[in-house]
């Protein structure tokens, strides 16, 4: 029996963002039930072969299930998985669509940490990113969740919109640190292919913000958050002291987790798979059935070493040398002599007492650094 992290994607929301190019889609409540239906038969599956230490239920948008749709949808996880092993458990949560019954529901059934997708607490900023909140309605859904006890709850926020000002910026951290969330996600603005966002961008009916200007808001954000006690943990993330989120650590470390619903990926034992990313074939396939999976690849041990060092490097604490020799069999410079040397002698990484990381220049460039790993 392996100890596991677990992720369930829902992925129904009200309607689509202009910049989002995840798995999701808008959809009746029939669909809904029937996909709910296919989610319990898959958790049902995993019963007896892992215990998971972390959950976690995203999106999509969670928080668009109806009551009674949530409830059955929490029930399912805690019939099939032991919660006595479960020592994080996140919800994925809009503010829009956030209740106070739901909230209700959330503890009730063992959730420990909220994830809520704030994004910007400017009216302006929200219309152009094409959520369904208000600035009140996070700040509101904020207060339910303290009032309710929850304690862990993470904010995003998302910078680098066009026309944001640096200004504008620093009202959105000032708003951030006087809620004093245990945890906050800042982002650049990305723009995928596909979505209405990059639609815009390729009509020039909106322009990219200068690649300087989004440099100084990510500066902003690791001066400000860390003289309001948070530690920035990962290129993206801050936490107080011990609320650092453990599911996904595991992601950033390489480790073993397990997906359920239409598009989640797993990895186990070396083996990376997706479900069916259609919901409507992910239905009738678990109901009939079949064998849900649209790609599985068996990674090969240089391949599984160089893709944890890219993962690790998201981390400031990077990856030590004994924890990958325990791994892979060999040091992090029998690979990567090369990279490292350069990479070193150009200032973007570090790679002293047995530990390989970012240096600060080399956050500010990460992408570019994590590809010569590749």
């Amino acid at each position: 029996m392996l100890h596991n992290s677990l992720y369930i994607h829902i992925p129904f929301c009200a309607r689509k963002c202009r910049y989002c190019d995840f798995n999701s889609i808008v959809s009746e409540s029939k669909t809904v039930d029937l996909y709910l239906h296919a989610i319990e038969k898959e958790l049902s599956a995993l019963k007896s072969r892992y215990v998971f230490n972390t959950v976690y239920i995203g999106g999509g948008t969670p928080s668009i299930l109806s009551e009674v749709q949530l409830e059955k949808l929490l029930r399912s996880v805690i019939r099939h998985i032991p919660s006595s092993e479960i020592r994080e458990y996140t919800v994925e949560a809009n503010p829009g669509t956030l209740t106070v019954n739901k909230i209700g529901l959330l503890k009730e059934y063992l959730v420990n940490r909220i994830s809520l997708g704030v994004q910007s607490f400017q009216d302006r900023q929200l219309q152009f990113l094409g959520r369904i909140h208000s600035s009140n309605d996070a700040k509101n859904a904020f207060d339910s969740l303290r009032k309710a006890g929850f304690r862990n709850i993470n904010i995003d926020l998302i910078f680098g919109c066009p026309e944001q000002s640096i200004e504008d910026w620093e009202k959105d951290l000032k708003t951030v640190v006087e809620l004093n969330p245990a945890h906050i996600s800042t982002y650049a603005l990305t723009y995928e292919e596909g979505t209405l966002l990059t639609r815009d961008l390729d009509d020039s009916v909106i322009h990219k913000l200068d690649e300087c200007v989004e440099l100084e808001m990510y500066k902003t954000s690791m001066r400000y958050l860390a003289r309001s006690g948070y530690n920035h943990y990962e290129i993206s993330n801050f936490a107080k002291y011990g609320c650092e989120c453990a599911h996904n650590h595991v992601y950033w470390k390489n480790i073993g987790y397990v997906g359920v619903g239409a598009g989640a990926y797993s990895f186990v034992d070396g083996i990376r798979a997706s479900n069916e990313k259609d919901v409507f074939k992910y239905i009738d396939g678990i109901n009939e059935s079949k064998h849900m999976k649209s790609f599985s690849e068996n990674l090969e041990l240089s391949q599984y070493a160089s893709e944890t060092v890219v993962m690790s490097l998201r981390l400031r604490q990077g990856i030590s040398n004994n924890e990958f020799y325990e791994r892979f069999g060999y040091t992090i410079e029998d690979q990567f002599r090369e990279q490292i040397n350069r990479l070193a002698k150009d200032g973007l990484i570090s790679y002293a007492d047995e530990r390989l990381k970012l240096t600060e220049k080399g956050l500010f460039v990460a992408d570019t650094v994590m590809t010569e790993f590749i």
